[in-house]
């Protein structure tokens, strides 16, 4: 299987190539100078299935992602990710709703090497600046004060931009020719959160909880390369 020799490669430290003579009865172990795998310049498109997996533990939101990845040197790709995001949360004091959407672009590199014919895994380290707007709002809320008496209020629509930075860390492998299935595991660095009124997200759609100044997050992906050329 493709990802014992994964962690074959990882774990080892020297490569031994093993040359049987024409007559195929006598072995001979000699060192060669490693062959530089190919790599696959292209573009890849899949989907990221984690909004979905999030659903049996955070019901009333729901999402979806797709993401684009256009490998241009032997380590470095560009990536870009967008997604859309439901929020609808009733709770025994307010109920909140949201739709919106999220655009991220950054860098991949790749520092997982092996002399490996064919193999076209991936680890990677990457940088994402993350932007997203939504419109929310709270068809009520209820103050509950035994002094004063209860206050059941409303917020109407209002728009919400806000952006961040991630750091990614990866794998990737193709588990047939040209489709691949990869994770990541991301910090999320809230920079600006800006709102039309005084009502505050209860998500940011591919950020996650908005009171969370630094979120961690994940995702899973299906992709197809397109093959362009090899290196």
């Amino acid at each position: 299987m493709r990802i014992s020799k994964t962690l074959k490669y990882i774990l080892s430290s020297l490569l031994f190539l093993t040359v049987y003579s024409a007559n195929g009865q006598t072995v001979e172990i000699e060192s060669e100078k490693p062959v530089k795998n190919k790599v696959v310049e292209g573009l890849s498109i899949g989907v990221n299935v984690a909004p979905l997996i999030i659903i049996p533990f955070e019901p009333g939101r729901i999402g979806f992602g797709f993401v684009g990845r256009y490998i241009f040197k032997q380590d470095w790709s560009v990536v870009g990710e967008t997604g859309f995001e439901n929020v609808d949360v009733e709770k025994d004091t307010y109920r909140y709703k949201s739709n919106g959407g999220t655009l991220k672009l950054g860098v991949d590199y790749n520092f997982f090497h092996v002399d490996e014919p064919g193999n076209n895994d991936n680890i990677t380290i990457g940088l994402r600046y993350g932007f997203a707007t939504q419109n929310q709002e709270s068809p009520y809320y209820k103050v509950i004060d035994d002094y004063w008496g209860d206050y059941i209020g409303s917020f109407g629509k209002s728009n919400v931009t806000s952006n961040w930075m991630e750091m990614v860390f990866g794998m990737r492998t193709e588990v047939f020719k040209n489709f691949f299935m990869g994770w990541s595991v991301r910090m999320k660095i809230l920079i600006d959160s800006h709102t039309d009124n005084a009502l505050e997200p209860y998500t940011i759609p591919g950020y996650g909880k908005w009171d969370n100044k630094v979120n961690l997050g994940f995702s899973y992906t299906f992709e197809y390369q397109i093959p362009f050329k090899k290196n």
